[in-house]
Parts: C-alpha cells; structure tokens; sequence
C-alpha cells in the first residue's frame, strides 16, 4: 500500500496509468565527498524494467506529497545535491500493458547530466544554476541523452481485435532532451518548466493495416482516459514580477527567464513512406492499376511548440524562435479585440468595467507547429521507375526570391482560451511558397487511402462527432501557391503544343469568420443582378430551383445570424493568372488576364453550395495549339471525374453504403472578353514537320 501511493504522489502519474512494478539492477553511485558543492554525485545502472497498466479503474488518491512529511520544506543544500545528480543508464525498458493492447518503449545508453545556460557541459555545477537574489528565483539546466528509441504496440493475441493486429513501430536516431526549470529559493516550488525534446531524424514505414491499428490503439487509450477518474487542475495566473535590479546577476537571469511552463519538439527530418501492402484485386475496381501503391512524405526541420497556459492579451517576444509580429499573432490580437469591443457592446456600464478589467487575465493555450519544407513524391507501384517518379507537393523558393530563406513553408497555431464569455478557439495556417502538381494517379491513390482510414475511423469511434466539437475560427493563407497542370502529349509530335499548364497567384484566403472575410463594406459579393433569379427559373437543373435561389439571396446579406446555413466559408484570392508553357525553365504564354475572385462554399450535410464572383472583367487569349491542348484536358478531366465516383460507389460498396452529396454551383459573370489567335501560316502536315517535341521531366506524367 505504501509503495502505491509513493508511485501515486511522488510520480504525480495521471488517474490511468499505473506503475504496477520497477525493477533495477547492478547500481553504482560515485559520490565526491569533498566536492559536493561543484561535482555532481553520478549514480550508474544497468538496467531499467518498468511494467505500467493503462486502467480506467479507481486507484488510490493522495491529495499531498507523501514525501513532504519528512523533514521541512525549505531549499537548502541537500536540494541542491539531488538536483546536480547525473544519472547513466545502459538501458531503460518501459512495457504497458491495457489488456487489450500491449507494448513497450526502448531507450538505449540514456545520461542525465547538468549543462551550462548554453548546453554546453561544464566543470563545476555552479555554472548550471543561476540565482536571482531580487526575487529569490532560480534557474537550472538538465540534459537527457539517448543513443536509440524504439517505440511498439500490437494488440493482446487472445483480443477480439487481433483482426488488426498489425504491429506498430517506431525507430528514431539519437536525441536529446533540454529541460530548464524555475524554482522558488524560498521552498524549493516549482514555478514553471521548459522542455525542449530535439531529434536527429524519425523514418516510420506504415501500412494501411498498421494505421488502422493505429486508430484502434488511440481510440482504446482515449476510451480509458475518458473512463478514468478526473484530477481537476486548478489553473491560475502567476504573477509576472519582472526584476528591475542591475545587479549584473539578475541581468543574466532575465536573458534567460521565461514565465510560463512549455513544451517543445524538433526533428531535423522525417521519413513517412505510407503503403499499400494488399496485392489482390478484389476490393478495388475493374480497372484499378496501382497494385501495392506507396507515396512518400518527407518533413524537414519541424517544430512543435505548446505552451499549455499563457497571457492571451501579451506579446509572444518570450517564445521560442518566434516572429512576434506575424500574420498569425497580429490576426489574434485583432480578434480578441473585436470579442472585447462586443462583449461591451451587449454590457451595461458596470459589467463593462468589470471585463475591462479582468481583461489581461484571459489565459490561451496554444500548439505551434512548422515546418521548413514539405516534400510529397507522386505514388509509385511496384512496376514504377526511377526516371517516372516526380514531387506532388513541395516548397518553391527559387521562384520567388522575395521570401526568406529561414521562413518555414508550414505554419500553424491553434489557440483556445480560459476566460467566462471566452472568445471561439482559432486556427491560423500560413502555407507557401509552394506548388502542387495535379497527378490524376495519385489523387485517385490518396482518395482510396482517405476512404480505408475514414472507415477505420467510423469502426472505432475515434471520429469525433460535428456537433461535440467547439466552434472554432480558422483562417488558411496559402502564400503564392502555384498549380501545375500536366497536358497529353499530341498524337503528332509537335513543338507548339504546349505541356503544362500553370495557375499562379500571389494570395489565398479561406476563412468562416464573416467579419475578417474580405475588404467589402456591404457585402462580400458585389451587387448581384436579379435578372439571375429570371435566368434560373427558365432553365432546367438538377437541384432544387428554390433552394438554389435562396442560397444567392442570401449572399448580399451582411450577416448570416439565424439562417441554419451549416458552415460558410469564404474565399478571397489575389489576382490570378494562367498561363501554358513547355516545361521547367521555358517561357509561358498568357492564357488568363489577372483577375481575383470571390467565392463562398455553404456546406450542409448531404449538399454544397458554391457561388463564385471574378472581381473585374474577364480577358482571355487562346492559340489553336492552346485550344486543342484545352479541349483535350476537358475530355481527360471529364472521364477523371467519372473514373473517381466509380471508384467511390466501389468503395463504399465494400466499406458501407454511401450517400451522394449535391453539388450546386453559381457563378456570377458580368463581362467577358475572349481572343482567338490564329496561325498566320499553314499548319504543317505529319509529312512535314518531323520534329520532336522538348520533354520535360516535369511533364511526363499524363494529365
């Protein structure tokens, strides 16, 4: 009884997992007599074994620190001594076990060690600690090493679920940990911590067998968790009291302080190879040819930073290796100030005063992710080549000299917040430069790879349900995205058909916040001619004529409050430019004047709305040679989308009966202007012109 709740109070482990038994062996402490105060006491082991259950069972509760009836809480020396220990162990072996799964976590030759502020190691422990006398704080640096970490779970053999049990594992390099944690002098508390985990490099082979495991296993671990006993945590603003001392000690101290407890992970590169490992032909269509497909994804220098409680109203210059004033924290701040000024709005005097002032302790937690570069190849099968693979998706910088060669590609930041009449969660995703190339193969591959994980999902109840999940605001800015389009090879070789076509902007915004949603005083759309409302009622649609009439009604209206209209999302871009060209490096022919657009997408369950607007007038140039490339690029889109809703009623036929969804689309074209170019010469005969057409690597995948 006493060693659980020693496990329980001292570890502070969560209400689900329990320490059920800890077994070390052959332990070897060095301990410097005469030098405690400089040299850390170094304790070796060989070997470390923990068995952890994963329960939803009540388990024993212990309100205090059973450690803290011994002797008193002051910091005094013997702190001191437990905090400078280095620590060495050879191999550390964690199994768990939930009864439904089992695994196990594998660390190798793993050292705890004392560093300097700058990681650097050092001589004398003194150098890892620095005090501040003014506010009697102070702040000391650890870091954890290991040479191999080998993460596995698999289902129990005698489950019910072992259908799926396709064992998971993950296999990383070295990496280290960097920990730095503030303490009080005065008893020794804990005020905040950071932790910073950095990885060389992750390479995970999956199968589509081992994801659904994996969606299995997560699903059961939240099932517990939910289960489990709750422990409240009671969450509360810290005072920020900033030295204001020139004593040369506490100027080094806030070079290094930081106020609130956050948690951080980088990885300088990640391998994910996704596979299909099924070799039979019975749950795909008739004319499915990407037998054993495989895509995959490389991630460079990612970064995941969370910070669990912070001033939402305060700048970010405390956070790590981030732009305080980007478009993401200037967004925030923007959107909790427009929250604030209608909170007021809908206040008396008093109650405004109140918010007012109770206003710099709203709290937000906060997850940033980002990413250097994103690297997607096109799928490949067992029969594909070397010279036929080609990137899907990937950073495209050496277009645009502007950007910064340090700015991510990735980044993204979700914020909630703690705070009575709190404001919507927000989701910020700032992606680009970048370009993606329209591989009919692959989106047909990935498609089928959402639809098996989609299943995988519904069966395991690990979907979370629209209506349970909070409103969240999110705004997507896609940074001079580029779109490539690859056109058919002519059946007669000719230079002057082009091979690509290429959609360039310099600006997307897609967001469901109406009031940030464009620069339209009145509306988001222009004025809409109501002579559209005639045109509808005398043509023949699929979809409902009144429904359809309603939707464009209401998009001249300034707010949306009290229409059930599901979620709307509006879509701004910069003008917009297409062009065709011969390949990398060739120059491109105009094909679309710069226009922007306006778009809004209204989605309701089993239909889509979507009403479209170009901002000015639009101006078109085409070539015969252009025309034909078009028209073959019609004809193969046309048998694409035919090819994909066969492929769709094929696996929801396998999986589960799915439902079609409506699709109604507006478009409103005031003015357009079309210009046909044609050959000033005669068009040469396949007699005459022999010559071949410039390939380009980029190209030779099929539109």
């Amino acid at each position: 009884m006493l060693f659980s709740i020693l496990r329980i109070g001292v570890l502070e482990l969560p209400a689900w997992l329990r320490v059920k038994k800890a077994i070390c062996n052959r332990i070897a402490v060095k301990v410097p007599w005469t030098k405690l105060k400089s040299q850390p006491v170094q304790l070796f082991i060989d070997e470390i074994r923990v068995e952890v259950e994963l329960s939803s069972n009540q388990s024993v509760i212990c309100d205090s620190n059973p450690l803290s009836a011994f002797g008193d809480s002051s910091y005094g020396f013997a702190n001191r001594v437990a905090e400078g220990m280095s620590l060495y162990v050879s191999s550390v072996e964690i199994n768990f076990d939930s009864g439904v799964f089992r695994g196990s976590l594998t660390l190798s030759r793993l050292a705890v060690e004392s560093r300097s502020p700058s990681w650097q190691p050092v001589s004398d422990l003194r150098y890892t600690r620095i005090t501040d006398p003014a506010t009697s704080k102070l702040l000391m640096f650890k870091m954890v090493t290991w040479h191999l970490l080998r993460i596995e779970a698999s289902a129990q053999a005698n489950s019910s679920r072992n259908v799926i049990n396709a064992p998971l594992r993950l296999i990383t390099s070295s990496g280290k940990s960097r920990i730095c944690v503030k303490k009080s002098t005065n008893d020794g508390s804990v005020l905040s911590g950071r932790i910073q985990i950095i990885l060389d490099e992750i390479l995970w082979i999956a199968t589509l067998p081992q994801v659904r495991s994996a969606i299995a296993f997560y699903d059961h671990i939240m099932n517990i968790i939910k289960a489990a006993p709750r422990k409240v945590p009671t969450l509360q603003m810290q005072p920020v009291n900033k030295s204001s001392s020139s004593n040369p000690v506490s100027n080094v101290f806030r070079s290094f302080d930081f106020d609130w407890t956050s948690y951080h992970v980088y990885v300088g590169k990640i391998d994910l190879h996704l596979c299909d490992d099924n070799q039979t032909s019975d749950d795909y269509p008739e004319d499915w040819d990407i037998i054993c497909g495989a895509l995959q994804v490389t991630l460079l220098r990612m970064t995941v930073d969370f910070y669990p409680a912070s001033s939402a109203v305060a700048d970010r210059s405390d956070w790590i290796r981030y732009d305080n004033e980007n478009q993401c924290a200037v967004l925030v701040h923007k959107i909790l100030q427009s929250h604030l000024r209608k909170l007021c709005t809908e206040l008396d005097d008093n109650s405004q005063t109140r918010i007012v002032d109770l206003w710099p302790e709203l709290m937000s937690q906060n997850c940033v992710i980002r990413m250097y570069d994103v690297i997607v190849q096109c799928v490949t099968d067992m029969n594909s080549k070397k010279e036929t693979l080609f990137n899907l998706f990937m950073s495209d910088r050496k277009s645009n000299p502007t950007v910064r060669s340090d700015s991510p590609l990735f980044h993204l930041e979700f914020a909630s917040f703690y705070h009575p009449g709190l404001p919507s969660n927000i989701t910020h995703l700032l992606l680009g430069p970048f370009f993606f190339l329209f591989d009919q193969r692959t989106i047909r591959w990935l498609l089928f790879v959402i639809s098996d994980i989609k299943h995988a999902l519904q069966i395991s109840n690990a979907m979370p349900e629209v209506v349970k999940l909070p409103k969240t605001y999110f705004w997507i800015n896609l940074l001079m995205p580029k779109i490539i389009v690859p056109l058919r090879k002519p059946v007669v070789p000719d230079m002057r058909f082009a091979r690509r076509i290429v959609l360039s902007m310099s600006n997307l915004l897609a967001t469901n916040c109406e009031a940030f949603s464009g620069d339209e005083s009145d509306s988001f759309f222009k004025s809409i001619s109501p002579s559209i409302i005639d045109f509808i009622d005398s043509v023949n649609l699929l979809v409902s004529k009144d429904n359809l009439k309603e939707f464009i009604f209401q998009l001249n209206q300034n707010s949306f409050d009290g229409i059930d209209q599901g979620e709307r999302i509006w879509l701004n871009t910069s003008p917009l430019w297409i062009g065709t060209d011969f390949g990398e490096e060739t120059l491109c022919t105009p094909l679309l004047a710069d226009v922007a657009f306006h778009a809004l997408f209204s989605i309701k369950p089993m239909k889509l709305s979507v009403a479209v607007q170009p901002i000015c007038r639009i101006r078109i140039a085409v070539d015969h040679f252009q025309f034909l490339q078009i028209m073959r690029l019609t004809s193969s889109i046309s048998a694409f989308v035919d090819q994909l809703i066969r492929d769709q009623n094929c696996f929801s036929t396998n999986l589960s009966n799915g439902n079609n969804v409506a699709i109604e689309m507006v478009c409103f074209l005031e003015e357009s202007e079309i210009n046909i170019i044609l050959p000033n010469h005669p068009i040469p005969t396949p007699y005459d012109y022999q010559e071949t057409m410039v390939q380009s690597p980029t190209t030779s995948s099929d539109g």
